[in-house]
């Protein structure tokens, strides 16, 4: 009896302590100020859920939209300012999502209500603050500084991101955007990127028979007939065709395998 009396007096006491605190803690996604593309009466959850979106979607922080610094509490933060430019470019970005979903995507009379995808934030930004391909950066980095820079910045970004939706790693990639380098005559950047490649894929005919093309373009025929007899034996079905191009090189050597 005595331990029972103990127990209630200690919850008596608690209760009290825990609604104090619940009340000392301010809800931030209770009663938003000045929402101008949200609903009005949006709940604390969907606002809750909404902001996370944004944040997962960007990968970004509070600090980005919104006044308040970066490590404190997230109740000193002033929520309703219109300071910060990305707040206003969120709204833009908001309306435009909204449009898409709302007026353009019902337009496609083929894709039946229950099966269309909505367009999300993450749809395009894929966790990057601004919605860069790889191809993308890559040009960046080359004409900025060269070869290397690209080279680096493929390394770079394949160590922090590979594995997740941020940009595209798999095989054929760099082999299809170094195509499109060597077509400008960027073939020394166009074959270093595609070497890349096949250290990543070394079972990849694509690769290898695309290695071996760029290889004879630059006119290093025998690294090209080398790489043409690795793309033969990933793909047997290609002997002949493989074949033909490989005798077509020995026979400008003059001189037999």
């Amino acid at each position: 009896m005595h331990n029972r009396k103990l127990i209630r007096i200690a919850i008596a006491l608690l209760i009290p302590a825990i609604s104090f605190a619940q009340q000392g803690k301010k809800d931030i996604y209770a009663e938003p100020e000045n929402l101008k593309v949200l609903p009005k009466d949006i709940s604390p959850h969907d606002l809750s859920a909404t902001m996370k979106g944004f944040a997962l979607g960007l990968g970004v922080r509070c600090e980005t939209c919104h006044v308040g610094e970066k490590g404190k509490p997230l109740r000193t933060f002033d929520f309703a300012s219109d300071k910060k430019a990305m707040k206003k470019k969120a709204r833009v970005m908001w309306n435009m999502v909204q449009e898409i979903n709302t007026r353009l995507v019902p337009k496609l009379d083929e894709i039946e209500t229950a099966e269309r995808v909505p367009v999300r934030c993450v749809t395009c930004h894929r966790g990057q603050r601004q919605p860069k391909l790889i191809e993308d950066v890559l040009d960046e980095q080359l004409a900025k500084g060269g070869k290397q820079a690209a080279l680096e910045k493929y390394a770079e970004l394949r160590k922090q991101y590979y594995g997740s939706h941020s940009y595209d790693f798999s095989e054929f990639t760099l082999p299809i955007y170094a195509q499109g380098l060597a077509k400008k005559g960027k073939i020394e950047p166009a074959i270093a990127l595609v070497e890349i490649n096949a250290a990543h894929f070394p079972d990849s005919f694509y690769t290898a028979f695309s290695l071996a093309e760029m290889y004879q373009n630059s006119g290093n025929k025998e690294q090209a007939i080398t790489s043409y007899r690795k793309a033969q034996k990933l793909n047997p079905r290609a002997k002949a065709f493989i074949e033909s191009k490989i005798a077509k090189l020995q026979a400008r050597e003059g001189k037999p395998d």
